[in-house]
This record gives C-alpha cells, sequence and structure tokens, in this order.
C-alpha cells in the first residue's frame, strides 16, 4: 500500500465516478465517514473495497 493521501485520493475519485459528481463533492462525502476511512486504512483495504464501504454508508 502507498502512501495515504494517495490512497485516500483514489477513494475519493471512485466515489466521484460512481455518482458522478464532482472531486470536490465526493470529497465532502468521503471526509463525512471518517470511521470507515480509518478502518479501512487500518485493515489495508484498497481503494476499491473502501469507496465501497463509504458509499454504503452514506445511503444509509
Amino acid at each position: 500500500m502507498g502512501k495515504y493521501y494517495e490512497w485516500e485520493s483514489a477513494v475519493i475519485q471512485l466515489v466521484a465516478d460512481e455518482l458522478e459528481v464532482a472531486y470536490s463533492d465526493a470529497s465532502a462525502i468521503v471526509e463525512g465517514q471518517p470511521f470507515y476511512m480509518q478502518q479501512s486504512w487500518g485493515k489495508g483495504m484498497d481503494a476499491k473495497d473502501t469507496a465501497a464501504k463509504v458509499l454504503a454508508a452514506a445511503r444509509q
């Protein structure tokens, strides 16, 4: 796994692509899920799985 900021950027881009929104809007969504971001990074999850987790939490 690379650096955190690279991984986080990849998560944000995947969220933006999935929702068809701007990167800045996706960033706000990701920032609203700090628990899932920290948990996923700690578990060594990849950006794709983390984006799916963040999207599922945001849609609840």
